[in-house]
């Protein structure tokens, strides 16, 4: 029906793509059922033809010996007792008596395969009947031959050679009965075939279809999973979620893949949060430089002291900058460590060595606010770890210790060991975490308190950047605090390489054991 404005609608047609995974699941479960139907009505067929044959040859032996034990007894009358002639009343004989069909061909030879008897009175195919091996083997053997033969039509054939012999001759056969017919099972051999064949078919559509539905259903919730991907691929994370029924892989595959969306939409929140977040640090302080630099400019009679000022601000800011700057830079060093999964150097170190060349380096800025610096319990334990990343993260842990403590309070240091970790612990006696901040304080860009943060410099990087350290070289940190009542910072790392598979040994891949 054509549209207001006369166009025609679009007719829809149905496409069958032959590139997807039920195109390929339907041919193979086809194929397999039509092969295993073959193989069960071949199997089915040979069997039946097999049984019917193995009665057919035992019905024709044993008919063919009653008449070949009746043409041996000359005494019945039927044949002439020099062999040479049969009594016409064999033919009825035969079918009365017998019960041998009148299809079935009875032929009855001498001991040099010459025809006594036709039933069919053939004479054109008495030379055949002489030539018959079967025929001529039982005479000169004196054993019966069996066989099925096809004829040029394309029928079975019974053929089955008896021979006759007497008790003058038990060994030597004076003559033999050639008995031959049709095979009787032709018939139903045919209609089996036939039914089979219906049956074939019949099964093939109906298993067709149920093999396409089956297929469909079964690839279903992979194509919904692959078209979801797809749309991810281009529009980014969704937020629907993939069926998670059942215990098959389908089912774990669609609960990976929710797992994998719910990850990738912490790490989008995290990532525009540290696009925020780092826009909003460098921004700071480049909107103070701005600002000085412009009252400078604006201002061409300011004294020199204030100019100087104004220029120790500026370097102030500066320095600040660069710090963000310089941390900003590590953490994406250690993300492309850890998203290419790299080994990091091992060296032989003593924690107590760098802590104390930790301690040496922050003294002067913990002595500025009149704090000190207890190392307690600081045994020299040795470690295979990668020396810049251990440092790194202690140093940061240690200097975030100083400037969250108030003046003239303290930070205390102990170095042990606890099976098979070494164990640093700093506690401060600072302003203490509250217990929503704790799981919250590793998160880039995260401050406690951040009016306190901007007086002391720090940029809420400093204690990620060592949880990403310690991290990496297979330690972990744990965090004790309470408000108004300092921190404690437990930094655990494994004494042995083995137990570490993160780190590499530069002494020739050896493993060192403390």
């Amino acid at each position: 029906m054509p549209t207001p404005s006369g166009d025609k609608k679009p007719k829809k047609t149905f496409k069958l793509k032959f590139n997807t995974l039920t195109s390929k699941l339907v041919p193979t479960y086809f194929l397999v059922m039509i092969i295993t139907f073959l193989m069960f009505s071949y199997y089915i067929t040979n069997s039946i033809t097999s049984y019917m044959n193995s009665n057919e040859k035992k019905e024709a032996i044993t008919q063919a010996e009653v008449i070949a034990r009746i043409a041996s007894d000359t005494e019945k009358g039927f044949i002439s007792s020099d062999f040479k002639t049969i009594s016409p009343d064999f033919d009825t004989f035969l079918t009365d008596t017998l019960k041998i069909s009148t299809d079935s061909r009875v032929v009855i030879t001498n001991d040099k395969a010459e025809s006594i008897y036709d039933s069919f009175h053939d004479q054109e195919s008495v030379a055949a009947v002489k030539e018959n091996q079967g025929l001529l083997k039982s005479i000169s053997t004196g054993k019966t031959e069996f066989e099925i033969t096809k004829s040029d039509s394309g029928i079975s054939v019974v053929n089955v050679a008896v021979p006759i012999v007497t008790s003058s001759r038990p060994t030597h056969p004076i003559g033999a009965v050639y008995l031959t017919y049709e095979l009787s099972s032709n018939d139903f051999i045919s209609s089996l075939t036939k039914d089979m064949i219906i049956i074939f078919i019949a099964i093939t559509l109906v298993m067709g279809l149920f093999i396409f539905i089956v297929a469909n259903l079964m690839t279903k919730r992979i194509v919904d999973l692959t078209n979801r991907i797809t749309r991810m691929s281009k529009d980014g994370i969704i937020d629907e979620k993939m069926d998670e029924k059942g215990n098959d892989e389908v089912a774990r595959l669609a609960a990976a893949f929710n797992r994998m969306n719910e990850k990738l939409a912490v790490l989008e929140k995290k990532r525009v949060e540290f696009v925020s977040d780092a826009s909003h640090e460098l921004k700071t302080p480049l909107s103070s430089i701005k600002l000085m630099c412009d009252s400078i400019i604006q201002n061409p009679n300011l004294d020199q002291e204030s100019i100087q000022e104004f220029l120790n601000d500026i370097n102030s800011e500066t320095g600040r900058l660069s710090r963000i700057i310089e941390k900003l830079l590590y953490l994406t060093k250690l993300d492309l460590a850890n998203s290419e999964k790299r080994i990091l150097n091992a060296e032989f170190v003593d924690i107590r060595e760098i802590v104390m060349d930790i301690v040496k380096n922050l003294t002067p800025i913990a002595e500025q606010k009149n704090i000190s610096i207890n190392t307690v319990y600081c045994e020299s334990v040795h470690i295979m770890a990668d020396r810049d990343r251990l440092w790194q993260g202690v140093y940061n842990i240690i200097d975030n210790a100083i400037k969250y403590t108030k003046e003239n309070g303290q930070v205390v240091i102990g170095i042990t060991k606890d099976g098979n970790d070494a164990i640093i612990a700093v506690k401060d006696s600072g302003i203490g975490i509250s217990e929503d901040n704790l799981k919250l304080i590793f998160d880039r860009f995260y401050r406690v308190d951040k009016a306190r943060s901007r007086e002391t410099g720090g940029s809420g990087l400093g204690l990620a950047i060592a949880s990403e350290s310690i991290e990496m070289i297979g330690g972990t940190i744990d965090v004790k605090s309470s408000e108004g009542e300092g921190t404690t910072f437990s930094v655990s790392i494994p004494l042995f390489t083995h137990n570490n598979p993160k780190l590499k040994s530069k002494d020739k891949g050896q493993e060192l054991k403390i």
